[in-house]
């Protein structure tokens, strides 16, 4: 007679790790504890199939013998919507790769964050320089260069500034003289060292430096050989074999994907992977390590310091942001996994409702305009993510109340005009 295992296995001591394949269902090269991903509601089918019964006839009541086909497995849950810190991609990164996204990576380095030269908008100055410290804000920016006092090394003196964006504050310092083989310091923390005054200055002479921020930014992608894949493992303690764990895989994973937050909340990604379906084993435990995924901040006045909707700031309680991805299963002789088969993005946002005098959204809707959502959650580099579209077009804005106050809950679709430029994603890296 079998022995009863001792205790029950405890749902909640499950790890969870998952990577990127090489090659489409064949699984990642390898899993190690740095795989692990930090999950929370998570959710978990290890098998779902058709069931197809043997159709024979019989002289007797009673079902027939069946099988199951097209076996997959599911896997749902959220994800902290963070920066990158100093890492070179954000911790989410391989779960929006497998929803259909293409990875576009500036480094945190002077060479990759300020442009090679200077455009000369106006006048006859000429100069040349080096790149010598990183930009550090959140946003591209264009630094704008005017000379105020003409010369040339050590006596030409300019004005340099720059606007504001979300937590990138308006930058304008007067006086800075320019000098040869000496720092000249830009918006952002980025510093340039010039190596030669071509033709000196005059008051009036305008350039422009263009300042890219450092990080990873992500867009869909229609191209079905550049969608990425996943493997994904969850572990469970065995009840009867304390040395292993119980390991259910699922390989060839892709995601349908979207985001959201509300005030006073953790904001989050919220991932639903679908796979092939492969038999658990016992093997050995891995040791998951979570050291390079940062806590999340919640969405407040301090930490997400811009809301924009149609070019207008707005006071908002929530956003929200989906792929429209749709993840579908197919079987056929020769091929078979999960393939990405369509994706219609869309946001929403719910918003105190503004004077008509200074934006109608009403009017842009009834207009069918398409208008900017742009949202930044974190407030520095390293921290922040910004989710952007210029091209939302609002369905009809629903009236409502929180808290006694009158607010409008807007949603809509985004409408490329070409190939992934749908919406963009864009998780900041700080300097090391």
């Amino acid at each position: 007679m079998t022995t009863l295992p001792s205790y029950p296995v405890h749902w909640d001591h499950k790890t969870v790790l998952a990577a990127l394949e090489d090659i489409f269902g064949e699984g990642a090269a390898s899993l190690t504890g740095a795989d692990a991903v930090r999950l929370w509601d998570v959710n978990w089918t290890p098998m779902e199939a058709e069931v197809k019964e043997l159709p024979y006839a019989k002289p007797f009541n009673g079902a027939n013998a069946s099988i199951l086909l097209n076996q997959r497995s599911k896997l749902s849950a959220k994800v902290a919507l963070v920066g990158a810190g100093t890492a070179a991609a954000p911790c989410w990164d391989r779960f929006l790769r497998a929803a259909g996204a293409t990875r576009a990576q500036v480094v945190a380095t002077p060479a990759a964050t300020i442009a090679a030269t200077a455009v000369k908008v106006s006048g006859a100055g000429a100069f040349t320089y080096a790149r010598a410290a990183a930009y550090g804000g959140v946003h591209p920016a264009m630094a704008t260069l005017t000379c105020t006092t003409g010369g040339g090394s050590g006596v030409a003196a300019f004005t340099v500034s720059a606007p504001a964006l979300g937590s990138d504050a308006a930058y304008a310092q007067t006086g800075q003289i320019m000098t040869t083989a000496s720092p000249f310091v830009l918006p952002g923390g980025a510093t340039i060292t010039p190596s030669a005054i071509g033709t000196p200055f005059a008051t009036g002479d305008v350039f422009t430096i263009g300042l890219i921020p450092a990080g990873c930014t992500y867009t869909p992608s229609s191209n079905r050989a550049r969608h990425k894949s996943l493997e994904v493992v969850l572990t469970l303690p065995d009840p009867e074999d304390d040395a292993k764990v119980q390991r259910w895989r699922m390989l060839g994973g892709r995601c349908s994907i979207k985001g959201s937050g509300t005030a006073d909340d953790y904001p989050y990604l919220e991932i639903e992977i679908t796979a092939d379906y492969a038999a658990p084993a016992l093997v050995a435990a891995v040791e998951p390590d979570f050291a390079a995924w940062p806590d999340p901040l919640v969405v407040g006045t301090g930490n997400t310091p811009l809301a924009r909707l149609f070019g207008h700031d707005v006071v908002l309680e929530s956003f929200g942001w989906d792929a429209g991805n749709t993840v579908e299963h197919v079987s056929r002789v020769n091929r078979k996994g999960a393939r990405i088969n369509d994706a219609k993005a869309s946001f929403t946002a719910k918003i105190e409702a503004p004077s008509m005098a200074s934006v109608d959204f009403f009017a842009l809707c009834t207009s069918r305009a398409f208008g900017e959502f742009l949202i930044q959650h974190g407030p520095t580099a390293g921290s922040a993510v910004v989710i952007h579209t210029n091209r939302w077009q609002l369905d009809a804005p629903k009236p409502g109340e929180s808290k006694k106050d009158f607010m409008f809950d807007l949603s809509g679709k985004a409408v490329p005009i070409s190939e992934g430029g749908d919406w963009s994603i864009f998780a900041s890296t700080a300097a090391a």
